[in-house]
């Protein structure tokens, strides 16, 4: 649909856009394509994942990589973006897991925001992991939260696994692990899970040529064959990933 830009703000380094979204059809973990331009350069359009909705707008946060998100950085209020999804698979804990960790690096952080708005009544404790404190930008008031930076300008430093690890130990491994951010950190996410046997569910960032499984650019493989990013994930269980 064609939608109207309500805010598009800078937020440290990442960048917060609002737009009209009249329906409540989106669950977390799930995300929208965009098309940055009118014109075809650039051609494809962009995945962004879904930070929150709520009120009849829609919020995603994204960092400028290339010229199609630079493009959409000069983006104003009132101008028109060109959007379809919601697309692919949400994150889905049991009912049952009472100590529900979100590990996130960068931008990966928007899922849980959205998913923490729609379960105010479930706990959640993040890990947040960036190489400095400029990648910790985005904030938002989890119920516990513990920060990790490669280079220890702020919370511990180290790999945000390092803190995850130090939590699994004191919460006796009776946790259910949700994660998004960069393939390296996934992967040793998901050596985590398997290795204490810990159920969980991973978010991958894969590039995406059309979003709903037709150009096949984003399939990975799993234990049940090759599979496709955008429709059978993002949201993939842990332990299912061939890395």
């Amino acid at each position: 649909m064609k939608t109207k830009i309500i805010q598009n703000k800078s937020l440290g380094r990442y960048r917060s856009m609002d737009f009209e979204w009249p329906d409540d059809n989106a669950k977390p973990g799930q995300f929208v394509m965009v098309r940055v331009v009118d014109s075809v350069d650039p051609l494809l359009r962009r995945p962004m994942s879904i930070a929150n909705l709520a009120d009849g707008r829609m919020n995603i946060i994204y960092s400028v990589a290339g010229r199609g998100t630079a493009l959409m950085a000069e983006k104003t209020a009132g101008e028109f973006l060109d959007i379809i999804g919601p697309f692919g698979s949400s994150f889905d804990p049991p009912k049952t897991a009472k100590n529900l960790f979100c590990v996130m690096g960068g931008v990966g952080a928007a899922p849980f925001v959205f998913f923490q708005n729609r379960n105010k009544d479930r706990r959640m404790t993040a890990f947040f992991g960036a190489a400095n404190k400029k990648g910790l930008a985005l904030r938002h008031p989890f119920h516990e939260t513990h920060f990790s930076t490669e280079d220890g300008s702020e919370g511990k430093r180290g790999l945000v696994t390092d803190i995850l690890l130090e939590q699994l130990v004191l919460k006796n491994n009776d946790a259910y692990i949700m994660a998004c951010g960069p393939k390296g950190m996934l992967k040793a996410v998901d050596d985590i899970c398997v290795k204490n046997k810990i159920s969980g569910e991973l978010s991958l960032e894969e590039r995406m040529g059309c979003g709903f499984g037709v150009c096949l650019g984003c399939v990975v493989v799993t234990d049940e064959g090759n599979k496709r990013v955008c429709v059978e994930g993002p949201v993939f269980k842990a332990g299912s990933i061939k890395w």
